[in-house]
């Protein structure tokens, strides 16, 4: 197989990286959604059960405690999650872990003091207490958060999540109403609420009093445990210093009050940016200069955080005001400006993570100079203005900061992070919304319909913006995903979980079959075999369409399949000659499908497509060639086989559809054909590789190997990958897609490396009912209820069918 170019093979190996951190992004992402679902219900039930000036010090508290929460959970368990992610040996994952534990402890005492030392200039001695206390659990619970994602079980982290905030909403609740103890006790929940995550707390081997001095003195543990809290310690500041400011200004309590709750909503980018952040850098910290993760990373946030955003910045006041207490009255004024301060400052965390996994801290320089720019905006604004003119120099100042940082980031790695970033709709939607603020009612509906359309999106697409090269090939490195257990003797032992589905079981005939075939027709290394053998090798190549090639590895042994291989391959030529010269003499044009395959096997059938609106034409004027005629029950209206006298059959399409369901628009497939030697056309490259990947997802729910041979020339080019990618997004099943792309991927690779293989190789269940889902989403939102239905009601019994049949075998 030919060699793949370096860049190529790189972007090939990270495609896994990517689909696993965007899983894990979702998952973190939904939990976050719950949590601020949660919290903004919890924020707002307090507004009722506190007085102004009792929520006024909680909020402040919760801005401190949210401080401590972003610098412990992006330094300690960041560290240990980078390192755990590069780590050659259990050495090295060790010291990382008791690095982990010491840091966490020592950081969180240190942190709980500075917590103690602000919180006293606002608070009483029991609330600075318990913000002491709380900010000492988030520091110690980093370690056990910080195993799970350089695990990469984000799926764990989130459930957690949603627990530490439902467990704290109860205990918080419950303080302020049945103890009495207002602000003190609504703080209390947030230190509560974490101690679920000390059930995984890593288990280390007792070790030498020496292995812990040499982790605690790893320099470098310590040199990027200092840099991430650095740079992280200025996010956590950028998001915290204006509602700590805005309380010890000489400002009036009410309108503090206001801002304090618009900061509260505006600040869901954020929390999107860190759960973004903390799926995607793991993989960001293995591929330290992977262009198509961080653009992956970019477009996740995007399309989360920018319509909430947007929602927020356009609320009405009638709204707000039937939300809130009349003592926040000024929020319809304050949160078009917070909302742009909130996404400015989720971003500006996210571009600086993407320093953070490749250890560059050279961003901090600009960071330090956008806070402080930052933070003398927001005095300017507040001397001017009192709290409105704060909100705006906020604004001013956090783009300004996110430009800097974004200017860096361009001037040393390009624009390749920004690539195909969702703009146009985002921004027709804003337009939309300000066009009906208004109108509440009808604002309200657009709003909704806005945030169900974000979540689709979020949900549908894979967040890998770049290119089609990142979909993995044959000659890349197998990727897996990795995660720790505890071996016998409970240390932080590093294993991998495949990213591959599971082969379905092989008797030991089965398999020295397919290592004799692999070996011989995808390897083109044939070693000896006796009859016997062969025979087997013979069966399970016809099963694959490849005994030609199989037959031309042993050409005296099989040469009775030579012969007849050639002579299927004559009568092939032959037959579509006279059917494309028929049609063409009528005025009917088609494009030859799925022909990669006719030269290495008996080819029983052949396949054409004719134009919308011709097929009954075509079927017609083929009425005096063919002795035969006959329609499968679920295609009748899109699919005729036509029987000659001798050689293969023609299968005659209305479209590329299978079950009747289209998948492909047959005008665009015609428009992008070319000639194809004789009278028929053939499909331009990025169709045909759709062609053959939604051949496998919507009828066989495999894939051969004669048509991972056809793939795998198709797959070599990026441009050919990038233009079906897209192709398949207009279509409706992108993310179906991308995943046959991965289990293709992984069947070439473990081909190549001569491991055994399932052959054919079987999509996973749900991979076949998420295309199915998928498409019929599309084609239900696109006006076409009838063929949905016909998708959705089908895919289920077809994914039976073939999972019997498969394991009957």
């Amino acid at each position: 197989m030919t060699a793949l170019p370096t860049a190529t093979t790189h972007r090939s190996a990270a495609r896994p990286d990517v689909l696993t951190a965007a899983r894990g992004a979702r998952w973190i992402t939904a939990s976050v959604m719950i949590v601020g679902v949660v919290n903004y219900g919890f924020a707002l039930l307090l507004t009722r059960l506190l007085d102004v000036a009792s929520y006024a010090v909680y909020a402040a508290g919760a801005g401190l405690v949210l401080s401590a929460v972003t610098v412990a959970r992006v330094t300690i368990p960041w560290v240990l999650a980078q390192a755990l992610a590069r780590a050659r040996s259990d050495t090295e994952r060790g010291d990382a872990g008791r690095f982990a534990i010491i840091t966490g402890t020592a950081g969180g005492i240190v942190a709980a003091g500075v917590v103690a030392g602000v919180a006293a200039g606002f608070a009483g001695p029991a609330t600075t207490t318990v913000l002491a206390l709380s900010t000492l659990c988030f520091y110690v619970t980093s370690v056990p958060a910080g195993r799970l994602q350089g695990e990469e079980r984000m799926r764990t982290l989130s459930l957690l999540g949603v627990a530490e905030v439902v467990l704290k909403t109860v205990v918080g609740v419950t303080l302020v109403v049945v103890c009495g103890w207002g602000a003190t006790g609504a703080v209390a929940g947030f230190g509560v609420g974490l101690l679920p995550l000390l059930l995984w707390w890593p288990a280390l081997p007792r070790g030498s009093g020496r292995l812990w001095r040499s982790a605690s003195v790893n320099r470098g543990l310590w040199r990027r445990a200092l840099g991430i809290a650095r740079v992280q310690g200025l996010v956590a500041l950028m998001a915290a210093i204006d509602v700590v400011l805005v309380i010890l200004l000489p400002t009036d309590r009410s309108a503090a009050a206001s801002y304090q709750a618009s900061v509260t909503l505006s600040r869901v980018p954020l929390f999107v940016a860190s759960a973004v952040s903390i799926a995607f850098f793991p993989a960001l910290s293995r591929r330290r200069a992977d262009a198509s993760l961080s653009a992956g990373a970019v477009r996740m946030y995007v399309i989360a955080a920018l319509p909430l955003a947007v929602v927020v910045a356009t609320a009405p006041s009638s709204v707000l005001t039937a939300v809130f207490p009349t003592g926040y009255g000024m929020m319809g004024v304050l949160t078009a400006l917070t909302a742009v301060t909130g996404f400015a400052i989720g971003a500006i965390n996210l571009v600086v993570t993407f320093s953070q996994a490749v250890d560059d801290y050279a961003c901090v320089r600009r960071q330090v100079v956008g806070l402080l720019g930052y933070i003398l905006a927001l005095l300017a604004g507040w001397r001017i203005d009192g709290v409105h003119g704060m909100a705006v120099g906020g604004a001013v100042g956090s783009v300004g900061a996110l430009l800097l940082l974004v200017h860096q980031r361009v001037r040393r790695r390009g624009t390749a992070f920004l690539s195909r970033m969702p703009v146009v709709e985002p921004l027709l939607l804003a337009g939309v919304l300000v066009l009906v603020h208004p109108y509440p009612s009808v604002w309200l509906i657009a709003a909704m319909i806005i945030g169900v359309r974000g979540v689709e999106r979020f949900v549908r697409r894979p967040e890998a913006p770049g290119p089609a090269a990142d979909g993995p090939l044959p000659g890349a490195a197998p990727t897996t995903s990795p995660s720790t257990a505890q071996d016998q003797s409970g240390t932080l032992a590093m294993t991998h979980r495949p990213t591959q589905h599971t082969p379905v079981p092989t008797s030991p005939a089965q398999d020295r079959a397919g290592r004799l075939l692999a070996e011989a027709v995808w390897r083109g290394q044939p070693r000896p075999a006796d009859e016997a053998a062969l025979r087997h090798a013979l069966s399970l190549a016809r099963d694959n369409q490849v005994e030609g090639r199989l037959a031309r590895s042993y050409p005296r042994q099989l040469a009775d399949v030579v012969s007849e291989v050639d002579t299927a391959n004559a009568l092939f030529r032959r037959n579509l000659r006279e059917v494309t010269d028929r049609l063409r003499d009528a005025g009917i044009p088609t494009v030859l499908i799925k022909a990669g395959l006719a030269t290495h096997h008996v080819c029983g059938d052949f396949d054409l497509v004719v134009p919308d609106g011709r097929w009954t034409s075509a079927r017609d004027v083929l009425e005096s060639w063919c002795v035969g005629r006959s329609t499968y029950w679920l295609e009748r209206s899109t699919k005729v086989l036509l029987d000659p006298r001798h050689g293969p059959s023609v299968h005659l399409h209305s479209a590329v559809s299978w079950f009747g369901v289209p998948v492909m628009s047959t005008s665009r497939l015609f428009d992008r054909a070319t000639a194809g030697g004789g009278a028929w056309l053939v499909p331009r490259p990025a169709d045909e590789l759709r062609i053959w990947l939604a051949h496998g997802l919507f009828q066989n729910l495999s894939i051969d190997l004669s048509e991972l041979f056809a793939l795998r020339d198709l797959l070599l080019l990026d441009e050919i990958r990038e233009e079906a990618r897209r192709e398949a997004a207009r279509e409706g099943w992108l993310l179906g897609y991308e995943q046959a792309l991965v289990v293709v991927a992984g069947a070439m690779r473990r081909l190549d490396r001569g491991a055994p293989v399932s052959l054919p190789v079987p999509y996973p269940a749900a991979t076949s009912l998420r295309v199915g889902a998928e498409h019929a989403l599309h084609l239900l939102r696109n006006g076409h209820p009838g063929v949905a239905t016909r998708e959705a009601a089908l895919r289920v019994p077809l994914v039976v069918a073939k999972q019997r049949r498969r394991w009957a075998r």
